[in-house]
């Protein structure tokens, strides 16, 4: 297993047979938009292959002023779910990334689940990612009405919450843009 660069041309590809399918329409940011990140030089594509066989992949938006970057999606071949490769994307992210100084990552608040296999569903997540070394913060984030519990896994930093509230804020807002953040975005630090 490797993990491989996805660049825009492959982008599409990955799009179209696995964002449409692992996530909710409501949740996927159009495809032009990430290539238009990834022109700018603020979003990388991570591939966990077999040969040419993805197994996961990992899509990051980087703050552009620091080395903190934002987990915006995470999903594993729906062929191969539940076998470790999620795991072992994030192991090899971890060892192979000499640049970042942590990865911020979003997890859906298991209070608003709206019922209980929502709310299974939840606790097993943020589980997954306290098993694979991220560690829950005191910084809940709502986007779009959408409410998050704010994890994060140190990397060459792992300082306080407040810090990460700040690189929270600045992901976003190049993310959203300054109106779009400010009418949809809060972030509150608990």
């Amino acid at each position: 297993m490797q993990v491989k660069n996805i660049n825009t041309e492959q982008l599409i590809n990955l799009y179209e047979n696995h964002l449409e399918h692992d996530f909710p329409k409501s949740e996927l940011k159009s495809l032009s938009m990430l290539q238009s990140y990834m022109e700018q030089g603020i979003y990388t594509i991570y591939g966990l292959y077999e040969g040419e066989e993805l197994l996961a992949y990992a899509m990051f938006m980087h703050n552009k002023d620091s080395g903190f970057q934002l987990l915006d999606y995470f999903a594993s071949n729906r062929k191969y779910r539940s076998k470790g490769y999620g795991s072992a994307l994030l192991e090899l992210l971890k060892k192979e990334d000499t640049i970042s100084e942590g990865y911020i990552i979003e997890v859906e608040t298991v209070r608003t689940a709206k019922n209980e296999e929502e709310k299974i569903q939840r606790t097993r997540r943020i589980a997954f990612y306290e098993k694979n070394g991220l560690r829950k913060t005191a910084i809940r984030a709502s986007v779009y009405g959408v409410e998050f519990d704010i994890l994060y896994l140190p990397l060459r930093w792992d300082g306080d919450d407040t810090h990460l509230c700040e690189e929270l804020k600045s992901l976003y807002l190049q993310m959203f843009g300054e109106e779009r953040y400010r009418v949809h975005t809060t972030i509150e630090l608990l």
